[in-house]
């Protein structure tokens, strides 16, 4: 897993993500028609509300050589067209001891060479911690405000131009504050695919994003819960009919009630060694190994927000230490210093 910090201007973060990829071998592939045609649909709601990004997907291609428009087509169609959905088991608590974020990222293993915890310091925005195994955008972080946020995938009915997953999470990063903020943010954005988004932030506060082409609703904790979990499917009401519940994973209920049955046992009352036992788990396939698809957990990150503790297991966290990553303190430390 790389871990590369970046900072500066938006264009200057994209061309140092780009260089060191392009380095490594990543070439961004020639779009089909189809998708270039997705990336610049998706252009214009992405410009109007992140426009930085768009910045940054500019020195991204800068960087790796190839036109803007084929950046365009790879970032924002990520999720669009079937090959990246993302199998993931998510969670938050809170309680008098503080506020525990916890995930395991499940993907195939081909991805593990790209994967990144990246340092991200943008001009004019929050720095934060995130994770991901693709080009630009993040599927999950910690901010200097002690917001987290991750992403699973969900199968759609529908796919509209908009807003995708990759975006979204970074907007919430580098933007919102608390989960007040980020929630107002998700519900605001027009979103291109179904996506889960769990958020918490070290005041405490807890919800689910759960978001659709058309659609956004929020879940908070169950009544007298001071948890929330979510896996790759819809629980809002509101939202059963914006999934295509027959792809729905087989074991994404399982994975969502292993974590919610070993909370509530536990009252909520779990620390960061909790957090960790529960994600190295394979009684509900939390921590996940399918050789034959060649498909797993790729990495886990649990944080404890009040204090801005980040802890990452690379690969299965059953066979994997998880190690603290400081860098985000530092960072602050080193500004406000």
């Amino acid at each position: 897993m790389l871990h590369p910090r970046v900072k500066g201007a938006y264009y200057q973060i994209g061309f140092s993500e780009g260089s060191l990829l392009h380095k490594m071998g990543f070439r961004v592939p020639t779009p089909s028609r189809e998708r270039a045609d997705f990336g610049r649909d998706c252009e214009y709601e992405v410009s109007r509300i992140f426009p930085e990004i768009i910045d940054e997907m500019r020195g991204f291609g800068d960087a790796c050589q190839v036109a803007y428009e084929d950046v365009l087509a790879l970032v924002l169609g990520y999720g669009a067209f079937g090959s990246e959905s993302v199998a993931c088991s998510i969670f938050a608590v809170a309680n008098d001891s503080g506020v525990v974020f916890g995930r395991n990222y499940d993907f195939y293993y081909k991805f593990r060479e790209q994967s990144m915890a990246h340092l991200t310091c943008p001009d004019g925005n929050y720095a934060s911690v995130g994770d991901s195994a693709i080009s630009t955008g993040r599927e999950g972080g910690v901010n200097e405000r002690g917001l987290a946020i991750a992403v699973s995938a969900v199968e759609e009915k529908t796919v509209k131009a908009g807003v995708n997953f990759a975006v979204a999470v970074r907007y919430v990063l580098d933007k919102c504050g608390n989960v007040k903020e980020a929630v107002r943010a998700l519900s605001e954005m027009p979103h291109s695919t179904a996506m889960n988004f769990l958020l918490a932030d070290k005041e405490g506060n807890l919800a689910v994003a759960e978001a659709a082409a058309g659609k956004v609703r929020i879940r908070e904790p169950d009544q007298g819960n001071g948890f929330i979990v979510c896996t790759n499917h819809f629980l809002h009401r509101d939202m059963l009919e914006m999934e295509n519940r027959r792809k729905r994973d087989w074991d994404s209920e399982v994975r969502y009630r292993a974590i919610y049955g070993t909370l509530k046992s536990h009252r909520g009352e779990i620390d960061v060694a909790g957090a960790q036992a529960i994600l190295s788990d394979h009684s509900g396939y939390v921590c996940f190994h399918d050789r034959e698809k060649g498909l797993g957990t790729l990495w886990s990150v649990v944080a404890e927000l009040t204090q801005l503790k980040i802890y990452r297991a690379e690969g299965h966290p059953c066979r994997n230490k998880y190690k603290e990553d400081f860098r985000l303190n530092r960072a602050i430390g080193l500004r406000e210093g």
